[in-house]
């Protein structure tokens, strides 16, 4: 009677606390989310690579759009046999709320001018990570690609966190919502990096190409994409652009 007992306490216990008895399955999660540091609950959906030795790809949006921005883009990895985790950013559509329910929007958190909460944009990264080692996926088997300030995150992040293996960065700017890119691209190293713009997205395409030069002469293995007219971030990702984009990355995995 004790043994049974002390089981059904488990149980409840397990259903009444999510995080305590909660186990990451390792297949494919359409409602994939995680917690980060500040509990603020953050929302995507993940596709497994199909082997171990491909990379799994962090994708993060641009400003005021969402992680279905990709969807297109995430068939294609699939096809190559990569994985992705794409989630929406804090302040955006499913990952809006924190963990006491109080709803906060990217306009509170770009509005209150601390640049200490904009950088939460990047650092969420590390809650990615760890999502995705419970997946069985290892940090240096993780890609990033960005599209506009997810570009500027993405660059941001990689320039810190030496483990990530490659980056592709759509639209960047020297400066997104204060999220700023001269250092990290110093610091970047010469780890692969891809770069895309439009020639009429103007400030965009002038960071782009001049980070072109910097990585050039850091001896980064690095591509330049061009978009068309004035196509900005995912905008630019047509059946063409991705196959050069691909491409590339199929013959950069492996190299660091």
């Amino acid at each position: 009677m004790g043994k049974h007992f002390n089981l059904f306490v488990l149980a409840i216990s397990c259903t009444l606390t999510l995080n305590a008895c909660a186990k990451i399955e390792p297949g494919p999660d359409d409602k994939a989310q995680f917690i980060a540091s500040d509990g603020m609950i953050i929302a995507g959906k993940y596709i497994p690579p199909k082997t171990s030795d491909k990379l799994t790809f962090i994708l993060l949006h641009g400003l005021a759009s969402s992680k279905d921005e990709w969807n297109s883009f995430e068939t294609k990895l699939i096809e190559r046999g990569y994985g992705y985790f794409a989630y929406d950013l804090r302040g955006h559509h499913g990952s809006s709320k924190n963990t006491s329910g109080q709803e906060v929007t990217i306009n509170q958190i770009v509005g209150s001018g601390q640049i200490s909460e904009i950088e939460k944009l990047v650092s969420d990264i590390d809650g990615a990570i760890k999502y995705l080692k419970h997946k069985g996926i290892k940090k240096d088997k993780v890609g990033i690609i960005g599209a506009s300030v997810g570009a500027n995150i993405s660059l941001i992040y990689a320039a810190k966190h030496k483990f990530i293996p490659l980056i592709v960065l759509l639209s960047p700017g020297w400066n997104y919502i204060g999220l700023e890119t001269s250092n990290a691209i110093q610091s970047y190293g010469a780890r692969p990096l891809g770069l895309a713009a439009s020639p009429g997205d103007q400030y965009a395409y002038d960071t782009a190409t001049q980070m072109v030069l910097v990585g050039r002469q850091l001896k980064t293995d690095t591509a330049f994409f061009e978009g068309v007219q004035a196509q900005h971030g995912t905008q630019m990702l047509t059946d063409e652009f991705d196959l050069k984009l691909l491409n590339w990355i199929d013959g950069n995995v492996g190299k660091k």
